[in-house]
């Protein structure tokens, strides 16, 4: 067994004890695929509004880790752009389009978001969120000879956010889950129909999770 026919087995032993009074049909991949890319939008999204919240939290405590803070906040970079990017598997993803009926700051944070994503986490790039430095120290002499000349390197990551801005992150990442719930509602409507008026009670023995063996 697979690692994903593990999860998936998981999935229907757990739906299977939750519902053990009620039949359980699994529905098929060609009516599900929006559905469960808004479903795991949500979750994405969920987390990094989850992890927005730790790293204020971080910035407010008297512990300050700047490592920490650094891996906080490429993990909201990294899964923001997620789910606005292309994925091999076709799944759907969020579009730009979405903010033009909110106000322009939320479009614009967005934009920063994409370009860090892009720019800072996907790829090397020459920005000021990320930069490296080479010097050279001569001693008080003057001569540029190799006795008295060393190389100096200094690097530096872009810093977290201030306060403010991270909780304006919040704002539209709530924006967002908002959006997407209401997204998951339609595709759950549209899938829950197709499923009914598609597939037979005959054919539907196919995809009964309470009869599938799972070991």
């Amino acid at each position: 067994m697979t690692e994903k026919e593990k999860a998936a087995a998981d999935m229907y032993k757990t739906v299977r004890d939750k519902y053990p009074n009620n039949l359980l049909y699994v529905i098929p991949d060609q009516f599900t695929k929006k559905l469960k890319s808004f479903m795991l939008i949500r979750e994405d999204l969920s987390f990094v509004s989850q992890v927005t919240e730790q790293l204020i939290f971080l910035k407010e405590s008297s512990n300050f880790n700047h490592t920490t803070e650094l891996a906080l906040w490429q993990s909201i970079i990294i899964t923001y752009g997620k789910c606005f990017t292309e994925n091999k598997a076709g799944m759907s993803r969020l579009e730009k389009s979405i903010y033009e009926k909110y106000d322009k700051k939320y479009e614009r944070m967005h934009d920063h978001l994409m370009d860090l994503r892009h720019s800072y986490i996907a790829h090397r790039d020459d920005s000021a969120n990320e930069q490296a430095m080479v010097f050279i120290k001569v001693s008080e002499t003057g001569y540029m000879l190799d006795g008295d000349t060393e190389n100096i390197l200094i690097a530096r990551k872009l810093a977290s956010p201030r306060m403010r801005d991270l909780k304006s992150l919040m704002e539209l990442f709530s924006l967002l889950i908002k959006e997407v719930e209401v997204k998951i509602q339609k595709n759950g409507d549209k899938t829950h129909n197709a499923f009914l008026q598609n597939i037979s009670p005959e054919q539907a023995k196919v995809f009964l999770v309470n009869n599938m063996k799972l070991d």
